[in-house]
Protein backbone atom coordinates (compact mmCIF):
# COMPACT_ATOMS: atom_id res chain seq x y z
CA UNK A 1 0.00 0.00 0.00
CA UNK A 2 1.17 3.40 -0.66
CA UNK A 3 0.37 5.41 2.44
CA UNK A 4 3.38 7.71 2.84
CA UNK A 5 1.91 11.11 0.89
CA UNK A 6 -1.27 10.50 3.61
CA UNK A 7 1.39 10.07 6.77
CA UNK A 8 4.13 13.28 5.49
CA UNK A 9 0.55 15.22 5.75
CA UNK A 10 -0.27 14.53 9.11
CA UNK A 11 -2.05 17.97 9.81
CA UNK A 12 0.02 20.06 12.97
CA UNK A 13 -3.37 19.88 15.00
CA UNK A 14 -5.25 16.62 15.09
CA UNK A 15 -8.17 18.37 17.04
CA UNK A 16 -10.09 15.37 18.57
CA UNK A 17 -9.34 12.96 15.84
CA UNK A 18 -9.29 9.64 17.78
CA UNK A 19 -5.91 7.58 17.13
CA UNK A 20 -6.36 3.13 16.65
CA UNK A 21 -4.95 3.11 19.97
CA UNK A 22 -8.50 4.82 21.45
CA UNK A 23 -10.55 1.80 19.71
CA UNK A 24 -11.70 -1.34 21.20
CA UNK A 25 -13.61 -3.77 20.23
CA UNK A 26 -16.63 -3.99 21.88
CA UNK A 27 -17.90 -6.87 19.28
CA UNK A 28 -15.76 -9.74 17.84
CA UNK A 29 -16.09 -13.00 15.87
CA UNK A 30 -19.89 -12.01 14.60
CA UNK A 31 -21.29 -11.54 18.12
CA UNK A 32 -20.95 -15.49 18.31
CA UNK A 33 -22.18 -16.34 15.31
CA UNK A 34 -19.61 -16.57 12.71
CA UNK A 35 -22.05 -16.30 9.57
CA UNK A 36 -22.91 -12.76 10.73
CA UNK A 37 -20.16 -11.07 8.58
CA UNK A 38 -21.50 -7.88 8.33
CA UNK A 39 -22.40 -4.88 10.82
CA UNK A 40 -24.65 -3.65 8.33
CA UNK A 41 -26.41 -0.68 10.24
CA UNK A 42 -26.45 1.32 13.21
CA UNK A 43 -28.72 3.66 15.31
CA UNK A 44 -28.53 5.72 18.48
CA UNK A 45 -31.90 4.96 20.22
CA UNK A 46 -33.72 5.26 23.51
CA UNK A 47 -29.75 5.80 25.39
CA UNK A 48 -28.61 3.05 23.33
CA UNK A 49 -26.69 1.48 19.98
CA UNK A 50 -28.57 -0.84 17.88
CA UNK A 51 -26.90 -3.36 15.70
CA UNK A 52 -27.95 -4.41 12.65
CA UNK A 53 -26.13 -7.27 11.55
CA UNK A 54 -26.12 -9.56 7.80
CA UNK A 55 -25.58 -12.77 6.87
CA UNK A 56 -25.80 -12.95 2.87
CA UNK A 57 -25.91 -16.09 2.28
CA UNK A 58 -27.76 -18.35 5.17
CA UNK A 59 -28.24 -21.88 4.86
CA UNK A 60 -29.30 -22.93 8.24
CA UNK A 61 -31.44 -21.04 11.13
CA UNK A 62 -28.15 -20.51 12.56
CA UNK A 63 -27.52 -17.98 10.14
CA UNK A 64 -30.44 -15.64 11.20
CA UNK A 65 -29.32 -11.84 11.14
CA UNK A 66 -30.68 -10.13 14.46
CA UNK A 67 -30.66 -6.57 16.00
CA UNK A 68 -29.15 -6.22 19.21
CA UNK A 69 -28.95 -3.82 21.72
CA UNK A 70 -25.53 -2.34 23.53
CA UNK A 71 -25.79 -1.45 27.23
CA UNK A 72 -23.05 1.18 27.73
CA UNK A 73 -23.18 0.49 31.73
CA UNK A 74 -22.40 -3.20 31.29
CA UNK A 75 -20.99 -3.63 27.97
CA UNK A 76 -23.50 -6.13 26.93
CA UNK A 77 -25.07 -7.30 23.81
CA UNK A 78 -28.99 -8.66 24.05
CA UNK A 79 -30.46 -9.71 20.51
CA UNK A 80 -33.63 -8.04 20.31
CA UNK A 81 -35.20 -9.18 16.98
CA UNK A 82 -33.70 -12.28 14.98
CA UNK A 83 -35.07 -13.05 11.56
CA UNK A 84 -38.32 -15.35 11.44
CA UNK A 85 -37.79 -18.99 9.88
CA UNK A 86 -39.31 -19.71 5.95
CA UNK A 87 -39.94 -22.94 4.33
CA UNK A 88 -37.04 -22.91 1.47
CA UNK A 89 -39.28 -22.89 -1.69
CA UNK A 90 -39.52 -20.88 -4.41
CA UNK A 91 -37.17 -17.29 -4.19
CA UNK A 92 -35.44 -18.32 -1.19
CA UNK A 93 -33.12 -20.63 -3.72
CA UNK A 94 -32.55 -18.62 -7.02
CA UNK A 95 -29.27 -18.45 -7.59
CA UNK A 96 -27.52 -15.30 -6.42
CA UNK A 97 -25.72 -13.67 -9.52
CA UNK A 98 -23.59 -11.37 -7.50
CA UNK A 99 -22.07 -14.89 -5.93
CA UNK A 100 -22.06 -16.64 -9.05
CA UNK A 101 -21.39 -20.46 -8.71
CA UNK A 102 -20.88 -19.74 -4.94
CA UNK A 103 -24.05 -18.99 -4.53
CA UNK A 104 -25.09 -22.67 -4.99
CA UNK A 105 -23.50 -23.59 -2.19
CA UNK A 106 -26.50 -22.12 0.49
CA UNK A 107 -29.37 -24.98 -1.24
CA UNK A 108 -30.75 -26.95 1.54
CA UNK A 109 -34.32 -28.18 2.53
CA UNK A 110 -33.81 -26.37 6.37
CA UNK A 111 -35.83 -23.71 7.28
CA UNK A 112 -34.00 -20.65 6.22
CA UNK A 113 -33.94 -17.23 7.74
CA UNK A 114 -37.05 -14.92 5.52
CA UNK A 115 -34.23 -12.20 6.06
CA UNK A 116 -30.44 -11.84 5.00
CA UNK A 117 -30.16 -8.76 7.15
CA UNK A 118 -30.89 -5.43 8.27
CA UNK A 119 -29.86 -2.95 5.84
CA UNK A 120 -30.40 0.62 7.14
CA UNK A 121 -31.96 2.28 10.30
CA UNK A 122 -33.59 5.40 11.25
CA UNK A 123 -34.77 7.07 14.20
CA UNK A 124 -38.13 8.75 12.92
CA UNK A 125 -41.63 9.69 14.78
CA UNK A 126 -44.52 9.54 12.10
CA UNK A 127 -48.13 11.29 12.28
CA UNK A 128 -48.81 7.92 13.98
CA UNK A 129 -46.14 7.51 16.41
CA UNK A 130 -46.74 8.78 19.94
CA UNK A 131 -43.07 9.57 20.17
CA UNK A 132 -39.80 8.79 17.95
CA UNK A 133 -39.13 5.12 16.97
CA UNK A 134 -36.67 2.87 15.12
CA UNK A 135 -37.10 2.05 11.88
CA UNK A 136 -35.38 -0.86 9.97
CA UNK A 137 -35.25 -1.85 6.38
CA UNK A 138 -34.32 -5.88 5.77
CA UNK A 139 -32.43 -7.62 2.98
CA UNK A 140 -35.33 -10.66 1.70
CA UNK A 141 -35.72 -12.85 -0.74
CA UNK A 142 -39.55 -12.64 -0.34
CA UNK A 143 -39.59 -9.02 -0.19
CA UNK A 144 -37.75 -6.12 1.59
CA UNK A 145 -40.01 -5.38 4.70
CA UNK A 146 -39.54 -2.30 7.15
CA UNK A 147 -39.83 -3.12 10.80
CA UNK A 148 -40.93 -0.54 13.93
CA UNK A 149 -39.64 -0.41 17.13
CA UNK A 150 -41.62 2.57 19.47
CA UNK A 151 -39.21 0.79 22.66
CA UNK A 152 -36.15 -1.03 21.12
CA UNK A 153 -37.61 -4.13 22.31
CA UNK A 154 -40.94 -5.16 20.25
CA UNK A 155 -40.03 -5.41 16.64
CA UNK A 156 -42.73 -5.50 13.90
CA UNK A 157 -43.24 -5.12 10.14
CA UNK A 158 -44.82 -2.07 9.01
CA UNK A 159 -46.38 -1.49 5.32
CA UNK A 160 -46.80 -4.22 2.58
CA UNK A 161 -43.06 -6.30 1.48
CA UNK A 162 -41.58 -4.12 -0.97
CA UNK A 163 -43.92 -1.37 0.13
CA UNK A 164 -46.15 -3.13 -2.83
CA UNK A 165 -43.25 -4.70 -4.95
CA UNK A 166 -42.12 -8.22 -3.64
CA UNK A 167 -39.43 -7.83 -6.13
CA UNK A 168 -37.60 -5.44 -4.33
CA UNK A 169 -34.45 -6.92 -2.28
CA UNK A 170 -33.94 -4.25 0.27
CA UNK A 171 -34.19 -0.75 1.10
CA UNK A 172 -30.48 0.68 1.37
CA UNK A 173 -31.38 4.50 2.64
CA UNK A 174 -33.91 5.17 5.79
CA UNK A 175 -33.14 8.91 6.64
CA UNK A 176 -35.72 11.71 8.02
CA UNK A 177 -36.19 15.59 6.90
CA UNK A 178 -38.82 18.12 7.63
CA UNK A 179 -41.30 15.55 8.87
CA UNK A 180 -40.86 12.63 6.77
CA UNK A 181 -38.65 9.60 6.05
CA UNK A 182 -37.28 8.72 2.60
CA UNK A 183 -36.40 5.01 1.28
CA UNK A 184 -34.63 4.01 -1.63
CA UNK A 185 -35.19 0.43 -2.85
CA UNK A 186 -32.20 -1.59 -3.98
CA UNK A 187 -31.56 -5.11 -5.66
CA UNK A 188 -33.91 -7.22 -7.07
CA UNK A 189 -35.12 -10.61 -6.76
CA UNK A 190 -37.19 -12.56 -9.12
CA UNK A 191 -37.97 -16.23 -9.79
CA UNK A 192 -34.64 -17.01 -11.69
CA UNK A 193 -32.13 -14.76 -10.18
CA UNK A 194 -31.56 -12.42 -7.17
CA UNK A 195 -29.75 -9.43 -8.05
CA UNK A 196 -28.24 -7.28 -4.46
CA UNK A 197 -27.16 -4.33 -6.03
CA UNK A 198 -29.32 -3.28 -8.93
CA UNK A 199 -33.28 -3.46 -9.32
CA UNK A 200 -35.41 -2.22 -12.32
CA UNK A 201 -34.93 1.23 -12.23
CA UNK A 202 -34.04 3.81 -9.28
CA UNK A 203 -36.58 5.28 -6.90
CA UNK A 204 -36.89 7.06 -4.43
CA UNK A 205 -40.16 6.56 -1.89
CA UNK A 206 -41.44 8.69 1.07
CA UNK A 207 -43.96 8.94 3.79
CA UNK A 208 -44.95 10.94 6.66
CA UNK A 209 -46.76 8.05 8.12
CA UNK A 210 -44.77 4.71 7.86
CA UNK A 211 -46.81 3.23 10.94
CA UNK A 212 -49.49 3.11 8.43
CA UNK A 213 -47.54 1.93 5.57
CA UNK A 214 -48.24 5.53 3.48
CA UNK A 215 -45.66 5.90 1.16
CA UNK A 216 -45.54 7.65 -2.05
CA UNK A 217 -43.28 8.35 -4.96
CA UNK A 218 -40.54 11.11 -3.87
CA UNK A 219 -39.45 11.30 -7.71
CA UNK A 220 -39.72 10.05 -11.25
CA UNK A 221 -37.81 6.42 -11.84
CA UNK A 222 -34.51 7.50 -11.93
CA UNK A 223 -35.24 11.05 -11.84
CA UNK A 224 -36.01 10.85 -15.47
CA UNK A 225 -32.75 9.05 -16.56
CA UNK A 226 -32.91 4.95 -17.44
CA UNK A 227 -29.26 4.42 -16.72
CA UNK A 228 -29.35 5.44 -13.40
CA UNK A 229 -29.63 1.76 -12.36
CA UNK A 230 -30.70 2.80 -8.72
CA UNK A 231 -30.22 5.10 -5.85
CA UNK A 232 -27.36 3.92 -3.28
CA UNK A 233 -26.99 6.77 -0.80
CA UNK A 234 -29.59 9.20 0.29
CA UNK A 235 -28.40 12.02 2.94
CA UNK A 236 -30.19 15.25 4.26
CA UNK A 237 -27.59 17.55 4.50
CA UNK A 238 -27.26 21.47 3.60
CA UNK A 239 -31.13 22.10 4.56
CA UNK A 240 -31.76 19.90 1.22
CA UNK A 241 -31.94 16.01 0.61
CA UNK A 242 -29.21 14.63 -1.60
CA UNK A 243 -29.74 11.44 -3.34
CA UNK A 244 -26.75 9.65 -5.40
CA UNK A 245 -26.91 7.00 -7.83
CA UNK A 246 -25.32 3.76 -9.64
CA UNK A 247 -25.14 4.04 -12.99
CA UNK A 248 -22.82 1.95 -14.55
CA UNK A 249 -23.30 3.28 -18.19
CA UNK A 250 -22.20 7.07 -17.60
CA UNK A 251 -21.15 7.26 -13.73
CA UNK A 252 -22.80 8.03 -10.86
CA UNK A 253 -25.30 11.48 -10.52
CA UNK A 254 -25.97 13.44 -7.60
CA UNK A 255 -29.72 15.11 -7.39
CA UNK A 256 -30.98 17.04 -4.58
CA UNK A 257 -34.06 18.48 -3.68
CA UNK A 258 -35.80 20.70 -0.70
CA UNK A 259 -38.28 18.41 -0.20
CA UNK A 260 -41.44 21.13 -0.34
CA UNK A 261 -45.19 20.92 -1.11
CA UNK A 262 -46.39 17.34 -1.91
CA UNK A 263 -44.84 14.32 -3.80
CA UNK A 264 -43.10 13.67 -6.21
CA UNK A 265 -40.75 16.67 -5.29
CA UNK A 266 -39.42 18.70 -8.03
CA UNK A 267 -35.28 17.79 -8.00
CA UNK A 268 -32.04 19.48 -9.18
CA UNK A 269 -29.24 17.99 -11.23
CA UNK A 270 -25.95 18.32 -8.88
CA UNK A 271 -23.53 15.76 -10.29
CA UNK A 272 -23.11 14.21 -13.51
CA UNK A 273 -20.76 11.49 -15.46
CA UNK A 274 -19.25 10.49 -12.12
CA UNK A 275 -18.05 14.21 -11.65
CA UNK A 276 -15.82 13.90 -14.90
CA UNK A 277 -14.33 10.65 -14.07
CA UNK A 278 -17.70 8.75 -16.01
CA UNK A 279 -18.14 5.21 -14.76
CA UNK A 280 -15.37 4.35 -12.68
CA UNK A 281 -16.99 6.34 -10.36
CA UNK A 282 -20.16 3.85 -11.14
CA UNK A 283 -22.06 4.93 -7.60
CA UNK A 284 -22.02 7.08 -5.00
CA UNK A 285 -21.70 4.66 -1.56
CA UNK A 286 -21.68 7.29 1.00
CA UNK A 287 -22.21 10.97 2.40
CA UNK A 288 -21.83 13.04 4.94
CA UNK A 289 -22.30 17.09 5.99
CA UNK A 290 -18.99 18.43 7.39
CA UNK A 291 -18.37 22.38 8.00
CA UNK A 292 -20.60 23.72 5.80
CA UNK A 293 -20.18 21.11 2.64
CA UNK A 294 -21.71 17.85 1.66
CA UNK A 295 -18.68 15.02 1.54
CA UNK A 296 -19.23 12.33 -1.26
CA UNK A 297 -17.71 9.12 -1.14
CA UNK A 298 -17.90 7.02 -4.66
CA UNK A 299 -16.31 4.25 -5.86
CA UNK A 300 -17.29 0.79 -7.80
CA UNK A 301 -18.47 -1.81 -4.92
CA UNK A 302 -16.89 -5.36 -4.64
CA UNK A 303 -13.39 -5.94 -5.91
CA UNK A 304 -13.10 -2.51 -7.80
CA UNK A 305 -14.81 -4.67 -10.98
CA UNK A 306 -17.92 -4.53 -12.20
CA UNK A 307 -17.90 -8.08 -13.66
CA UNK A 308 -22.07 -8.05 -14.76
CA UNK A 309 -21.45 -4.71 -16.29
CA UNK A 310 -17.94 -5.08 -17.35
CA UNK A 311 -17.13 -1.95 -15.71
CA UNK A 312 -13.44 -1.18 -13.90
CA UNK A 313 -10.90 -2.16 -12.22
CA UNK A 314 -10.82 1.36 -10.28
CA UNK A 315 -10.14 3.02 -7.00
CA UNK A 316 -12.53 5.27 -4.96
CA UNK A 317 -12.99 8.94 -5.01
CA UNK A 318 -13.92 11.51 -2.32
CA UNK A 319 -15.84 15.14 -3.48
CA UNK A 320 -16.92 18.03 -1.63
CA UNK A 321 -20.19 19.91 -2.92
CA UNK A 322 -20.94 23.38 -2.03
CA UNK A 323 -24.78 24.65 -1.46
CA UNK A 324 -24.63 26.04 -4.66
CA UNK A 325 -23.25 23.36 -6.73
CA UNK A 326 -19.48 23.78 -7.22
CA UNK A 327 -17.60 21.22 -5.85
CA UNK A 328 -13.67 19.95 -5.54
CA UNK A 329 -12.23 16.88 -6.37
CA UNK A 330 -10.60 15.60 -2.43
CA UNK A 331 -9.28 12.71 -3.49
CA UNK A 332 -9.10 10.92 -6.50
CA UNK A 333 -7.59 11.04 -10.50
CA UNK A 334 -6.49 14.60 -11.73
CA UNK A 335 -8.58 15.72 -14.99
CA UNK A 336 -10.28 17.87 -16.71
CA UNK A 337 -14.15 18.64 -16.00
CA UNK A 338 -16.88 21.21 -17.53
CA UNK A 339 -16.14 23.09 -14.69
CA UNK A 340 -12.46 23.70 -15.24
CA UNK A 341 -9.88 21.51 -14.35
CA UNK A 342 -9.83 19.37 -10.97
CA UNK A 343 -6.92 18.47 -8.74
CA UNK A 344 -6.94 16.72 -5.92
CA UNK A 345 -6.73 19.00 -2.62
CA UNK A 346 -5.34 16.60 -0.57
CA UNK A 347 -2.36 15.47 -2.73
CA UNK A 348 -4.04 12.10 -2.30
CA UNK A 349 -4.96 9.86 -5.45
CA UNK A 350 -7.74 7.19 -6.72
CA UNK A 351 -7.96 5.06 -3.31
CA UNK A 352 -6.60 7.59 -0.96
CA UNK A 353 -4.12 6.71 -2.78
CA UNK A 354 -4.34 2.85 -2.28
CA UNK A 355 -5.58 1.11 -5.08
CA UNK A 356 -7.15 -1.71 -3.76
CA UNK A 357 -9.62 0.70 -2.05
CA UNK A 358 -12.68 0.69 -4.20
CA UNK A 359 -15.09 2.08 -2.46
CA UNK A 360 -15.46 5.07 0.33
CA UNK A 361 -18.25 2.94 2.67
CA UNK A 362 -19.48 5.02 5.36
CA UNK A 363 -18.74 8.55 6.19
CA UNK A 364 -19.39 9.98 9.96
CA UNK A 365 -18.54 13.25 12.09
CA UNK A 366 -18.06 12.51 15.18
CA UNK A 367 -16.25 14.92 17.62
CA UNK A 368 -15.81 17.74 15.09
CA UNK A 369 -14.01 15.25 13.17
CA UNK A 370 -14.85 13.62 9.44
CA UNK A 371 -14.55 10.07 9.19
CA UNK A 372 -14.30 7.56 6.24
CA UNK A 373 -14.23 4.12 6.22
CA UNK A 374 -12.99 2.23 2.88
CA UNK A 375 -13.86 -1.30 1.14
CA UNK A 376 -10.14 -2.75 0.58
CA UNK A 377 -9.89 -6.13 -1.56
CA UNK A 378 -6.20 -6.24 -1.50
CA UNK A 379 -6.32 -9.52 0.33
CA UNK A 380 -8.19 -11.49 -2.61
CA UNK A 381 -5.99 -9.75 -5.16
CA UNK A 382 -3.25 -12.14 -3.41
CA UNK A 383 -4.73 -14.92 -3.80
CA UNK A 384 -5.09 -13.98 -7.67
CA UNK A 385 -1.40 -13.67 -8.06
CA UNK A 386 -0.56 -16.44 -5.24
CA UNK A 387 1.17 -14.50 -3.27
CA UNK A 388 3.39 -15.58 -0.02
CA UNK A 389 2.22 -12.95 2.28
CA UNK A 390 -1.92 -12.63 2.35
CA UNK A 391 -1.79 -8.42 3.27
CA UNK A 392 -4.97 -5.97 3.52
CA UNK A 393 -7.78 -5.07 5.12
CA UNK A 394 -10.07 -1.93 5.25
CA UNK A 395 -8.89 1.80 6.21
CA UNK A 396 -10.57 4.70 8.29
CA UNK A 397 -9.52 7.72 7.82
CA UNK A 398 -9.98 11.38 9.49
CA UNK A 399 -9.84 15.01 8.75
CA UNK A 400 -10.34 17.80 11.11
CA UNK A 401 -10.54 20.19 8.12
CA UNK A 402 -12.17 17.88 4.66
CA UNK A 403 -8.57 18.09 3.11
CA UNK A 404 -6.21 17.13 4.80
CA UNK A 405 -6.85 13.55 5.40
CA UNK A 406 -4.81 10.85 8.55
CA UNK A 407 -4.96 7.19 7.97
CA UNK A 408 -6.77 6.24 11.71
CA UNK A 409 -6.94 2.60 11.33
CA UNK A 410 -5.28 0.80 8.67
CA UNK A 411 -4.89 -3.09 7.58
CA UNK A 412 -8.50 -4.29 9.13
CA UNK A 413 -6.38 -4.15 12.46
CA UNK A 414 -4.14 -7.28 11.59
CA UNK A 415 -6.68 -9.19 9.91
CA UNK A 416 -6.56 -8.30 6.11
CA UNK A 417 -10.00 -10.33 5.48
CA UNK A 418 -11.73 -7.65 7.24
CA UNK A 419 -12.85 -5.93 4.06
CA UNK A 420 -14.62 -3.37 5.20
CA UNK A 421 -15.98 -0.54 7.34
CA UNK A 422 -19.76 -0.72 6.57
CA UNK A 423 -20.99 1.67 9.72
CA UNK A 424 -19.87 4.74 11.63
CA UNK A 425 -21.63 5.35 14.43
CA UNK A 426 -21.77 8.79 16.60
CA UNK A 427 -23.10 8.50 20.04
CA UNK A 428 -22.23 10.32 23.22
CA UNK A 429 -20.70 7.38 24.40
CA UNK A 430 -17.80 7.60 21.70
CA UNK A 431 -17.59 6.46 17.96
CA UNK A 432 -18.63 3.13 16.95
CA UNK A 433 -17.13 1.52 13.84
CA UNK A 434 -18.36 -1.56 12.55
CA UNK A 435 -16.95 -3.69 10.30
CA UNK A 436 -17.85 -6.63 7.04
CA UNK A 437 -15.41 -9.64 7.47
CA UNK A 438 -14.93 -11.98 4.13
CA UNK A 439 -12.88 -14.54 5.74
CA UNK A 440 -15.59 -17.73 4.95
CA UNK A 441 -15.48 -16.29 1.28
CA UNK A 442 -11.58 -16.16 1.69
CA UNK A 443 -10.61 -19.61 2.64
CA UNK A 444 -13.31 -20.77 -0.15
CA UNK A 445 -11.65 -19.66 -2.80
CA UNK A 446 -7.88 -20.34 -0.98
CA UNK A 447 -8.66 -24.34 -1.41
CA UNK A 448 -8.64 -23.62 -5.04
CA UNK A 449 -4.73 -22.98 -4.69
CA UNK A 450 -5.02 -26.05 -1.99
CA UNK A 451 -4.10 -22.84 1.06
CA UNK A 452 -5.71 -22.73 4.46
CA UNK A 453 -5.74 -19.74 6.66
CA UNK A 454 -7.03 -18.88 9.57
CA UNK A 455 -8.17 -15.61 9.55
CA UNK A 456 -10.71 -14.30 12.31
CA UNK A 457 -14.61 -14.40 10.78
CA UNK A 458 -17.32 -12.77 11.49
CA UNK A 459 -18.13 -9.14 11.67
CA UNK A 460 -16.55 -6.67 14.61
CA UNK A 461 -17.19 -3.36 16.02
CA UNK A 462 -15.18 -1.13 17.75
CA UNK A 463 -15.39 1.72 20.13
CA UNK A 464 -13.54 5.05 20.03
CA UNK A 465 -13.45 7.12 22.62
Amino acid sequence: MTQANAKNRRPANDGDMLTADRFIAVASGGLGRESAITAHSMAYFRGHLFLGTTCPNPVEAKDAPRILRYDFETGDWQTVYEAPLVEPVGRQLVPDRTLGELSTLRRGKVPLPRHSGYRSMCVFQGKSDDEPALYVSTLSRSGAEILRSADGETFEPVGEPGLGDPDIYSFRGLVALNGRIFASPVGMVTDEFLDRNHGRDAKVYVSDDPRNGNWLPAAEPGFGDATNLAVYTLRPALGRLYAGTANPDRGFQLWQTEANGSPPFEWTRVLVDGAGAFNHNLAVCAMAEFKGALYVGSGITGFGYDNFHDVGPASCELLRVYPDGKWDLIAGQMRFTPDGLKVPLSLLGPGFGDFYNSVIWSMGVHNDVLYAGTHQWEAFRCLQIDAPDIVGGYQLWGSIDGENWTPVIEDGRGNPTDLGIRTIQSTPHGLFVGSSNHARLFNIMARRRRSEFDFPQGLEVLLGR
